[in-house]
């Protein structure tokens, strides 16, 4: 990679994000901005070395210090802050051509951001004695009320329904809260990795077209073969249930079935989009409309197939480019 930034852009970038974060603390309805403060620590990240983020991440702690309740600190701090740093050293490598998957970031980030909520968590209720998983339960348990209440008003069936109640809806939650983790993980890494790759796009032009214009989602591909790894998991888990292994094997199943559902759901949106680009920019417009029917057609579960089959058969041979 060429020239880094020096320590006063960095300084720069990261005053700009204290400025963000400082208006989201005051303006809830600004929340959706937190995805921006991730992106700009990529970008910090990316284009600092290690004096550079550390100096980054203690401007932060002390320019939030003296005007904001220390547990919205560490809120920010791991939810967006340090994952924002972890996806930005992956994706220096990636600017260093050191790593051919260009979406490693991706799939790092959402690990780190399931990491940083759990530790969240953790750190509130163990240190500043607030239980996060209470407080989100207490609020649904309330709101489901009112709705459960003003259907079964409303609809005179569900009212003779005893098995529809605020603990039996909050327990299904809770026993998809491994895939609610992960949508929400992976969701915010990928809106924060392109993000940031816009915006190194915007900033650093010249020195890194050439690796940049490669970055896009048209292109996004799960790491080696998901197909045979969600395969292998399923056979684990039925091996375990037969072991009668005192496990919640069901509940582990059906959180992974959904896990890797969303996961090819995702590649399948991105090769929809990479082929409707490509027969637009070609003029097929017969395809493009075929395709555009066929997706209405198939629905959801079809776009999650097409990126199961992608995943074994490369339709858009991105991933032999990346071992080229």
């Amino acid at each position: 990679m060429n020239k880094k930034m020096t320590l006063p852009q960095t300084a720069v970038i990261t005053l700009f994000s204290i400025i963000m974060i400082l208006a989201i603390f005051n303006v809830p309805g600004l929340s959706i901005l937190s995805i921006g403060v991730s992106a700009l620590f990529v970008v910090i990240a990316a284009l600092s070395d290690s004096k550079g983020i550390f100096m980054s991440f203690i401007m932060v702690i002390l320019g939030l210090v003296f005007f904001i309740d220390p547990v919205y600190i560490f809120d920010i701090c791991l939810n967006f802050v340090i994952p924002g740093i972890i996806i930005g050293i992956i994706t220096r490598n990636v600017l260093n051509y050191t790593d051919n998957n260009k979406f490693n970031p991706i799939f790092m980030g959402t690990i780190a951001f399931i990491l940083g909520l759990i530790a969240n968590y953790l750190i509130s209720k163990y240190v500043f004695n607030i239980n996060m998983l209470e407080e989100f339960t207490s609020v649904m348990k309330v709101q489901l009320s009112t709705q459960i209440s003003a259907i079964q008003e409303s609809v005179s069936t569900l009212a003779s329904v005893p098995n529809i109640t605020e603990e039996s809806l909050i327990q299904t939650v809770l026993n998809i809260m491994p895939l609610i983790l992960f949508s929400r993980a992976i969701i915010l890494a990928i809106l924060t990795y392109f993000l940031a790759i816009f915006t190194l796009k915007k900033i650093r032009k010249s020195n890194l077209k050439e690796v940049l214009k490669e970055i896009k989602f048209s292109r996004f591909y799960l790491p080696g073969n998901a197909v045979l790894t969600s395969f292998i998991l399923y056979i684990l888990i039925m091996l375990l249930e037969i072991l009668k292994v005192p496990l919640y094997t069901d509940l582990i199943l059906v959180n992974l079935e959904l896990i890797f559902y969303i996961l090819f759901l995702i590649q399948g949106v991105s090769v929809a989009i990479f082929f409707a680009k490509k027969w637009l920019k070609s003029g097929q417009i017969i395809k493009f409309i075929v395709g555009i029917i066929a997706i209405f057609l198939l629905g959801v579960m079809g776009i999650s197939i097409l990126g199961m089959v992608d995943s074994i058969f490369d339709f858009r041979k991105v991933k032999s480019c990346e071992l080229t």
